[in-house]
């Protein structure tokens, strides 16, 4: 009579897995010195990205938007302030720096960074940029439930605007152009004053 010998089971094989760093982690590397304080490090999904020096056109377009936008503000004396490539926040693993994002003057209030959906308006303006703002941004703002997102497509002189957010995506997207207006507090703002 034969006896049949246990098979043994072999321990599964695990891959390995990429570390997801966290706010507090980045933090400490700014603290230990292993980014310098005026390197800014965007946390996507738990992962590290070095955003690019901005250029010439990104930063004038960024400065004319601030300008018209605390102009709207204060002429129509609204609750409002605007914040200029400070960091934003869904949760402990996602940090993205947009170039604007308008909130309630009570965001002061707050001792926290600011959450996405905290903001009435977030503006990415894009050149060099733009697959990286709409393929690995946008869906971040989404699925932190933006309100509204402003793409400012600087190589093809648009606007895209995109709302309703709906898990890494928006239901709803507008494109303008350059010789249009899009509507922001109840007034008409000119494209051609941004390009």
């Amino acid at each position: 009579m034969s006896t049949a010998t246990p098979t043994k089971k072999t321990p599964k094989q695990e891959s390995p897995k990429p570390y997801k760093f966290t706010i507090n982690h980045l933090k400490k590397m700014y603290e230990a010195g292993i980014f310098k304080p005026e390197e800014k490090i965007e946390l996507i999904n738990g992962e590290p990205f070095m955003m690019i020096p901005i250029g010439f056109r990104h930063m004038k377009t960024v400065d004319k938007l601030n300008k018209i936008l605390n102009s709207l503000i204060s002429q129509e004396s609204l609750p409002y302030v605007v914040s200029i490539q400070n960091p934003i926040k869904i949760d402990s693993k996602n940090l993205l720096y947009p170039d604007i994002a308008v909130y309630p003057e009570e965001i002061y209030q707050k001792e926290d960074i600011p959450k996405i959906k905290d903001a009435i308006l977030i503006i990415e303006v894009s050149d060099t940029t733009l697959d990286y703002d709409r393929e690995v941004k946008l869906p971040v703002y989404a699925k932190g439930k933006a309100k509204e997102v402003w793409i400012i497509n600087l190589k093809d002189n648009i606007l895209e605007k995109y709302t309703q957010p709906s898990g890494k995506l928006f239901k709803s997207i507008h494109i303008y152009q350059k010789n249009e207006t899009v509507n922001l507090f109840n007034k008409k703002i000119r494209l051609s004053d941004i390009f």
